[in-house]
């Protein structure tokens, strides 16, 4: 159920895709371009792990402080159920205990408008299927992050989530930056920190912070040798 990431890190989603939200409203994937955007699939007739991803993201970017949504980001849950409708999203919303008023332009609960499910959770490398035993669908649990130019930038498993790993995928997912006061805390935050795949977390760049440790320890000795050169040369000159 893992995605092939390698294929789809950097892959371009159609921004004309049509969707409907629970609110009946229709909208163009293209219209939440332009600031970083966490797309969560799910059906909503899961009453399993697709809630707990939906209510575990909303308590997870309550603690995200840095960045506020709907302003610096955006949320969109799509299902890949072609028998859910606008209706059910509306009802999954309420299920999961709805998400707060100042959350309602950021966040959206949608249906895909056209037919080929397919071919848009494809586009991602999310793939699902049907299980007549556990009559439910199988499929991962995973967000992703898309740049504001609609790219795919970064994924990240699983119901347990961490607010700053959200802060450091959003970051990874916007260089032009999310909020230009913290441009330089975002950069070094980008540089410091690198995703291990293998454990699907975000960790400190140690090769990277030996390197700048090293660096910085060369140019303080250079400086000193520099200072103590010229100290000693005036001291000639007196």
């Amino acid at each position: 159920m893992r995605i092939d990431e390698p294929q789809f890190l950097g892959a371009r989603l159609d921004g004309a895709v049509a969707f409907t939200d629970s609110d009946g409203q229709s909208f163009r994937l293209e219209q939440l371009f332009g600031k970083p955007l966490i797309l969560l699939l799910s059906y909503y007739g899961c009453d399993g792990t697709c809630p707990t991803m939906n209510m575990e993201l909303a308590k997870v970017l309550a603690k995200v402080d840095r960045f506020r949504l709907g302003t610096d980001y955006r949320v969109l849950t799509v299902s890949f159920d072609k028998r859910d409708s606008s209706g059910t999203a509306a009802d999954f919303l309420r299920k999961t205990g709805g998400i707060p008023e100042a959350w309602h332009a950021g966040w959206r609960h949608a249906v895909l408008a056209g037919d080929d499910v397919a071919a848009f959770v494809g586009s991602v490398g999310f793939r699902f299927f049907w299980s007549d035993a556990a009559k439910a669908f199988l499929h991962p649990n995973v967000l992703v992050f898309v740049t504001p130019e609609g790219r795919v930038a970064r994924y990240i498993y699983g119901t347990r989530m961490d607010a700053r790993a959200i802060e450091l995928a959003l970051t990874e997912a916007d260089w032009e930056r999310i909020a230009n006061s913290t441009a330089v805390f975002d950069i070094v935050s980008g540089a410091c920190f690198s995703y291990n795949y293998e454990e699907g977390t975000y960790q400190l760049n140690y090769s990277l912070l030996a390197g700048m440790g090293s660096l910085i320890l060369g140019l303080s000795l250079m400086g000193l040798g520099a200072w103590g050169y010229r100290r000693r040369m005036g001291r000639l000159h007196e």
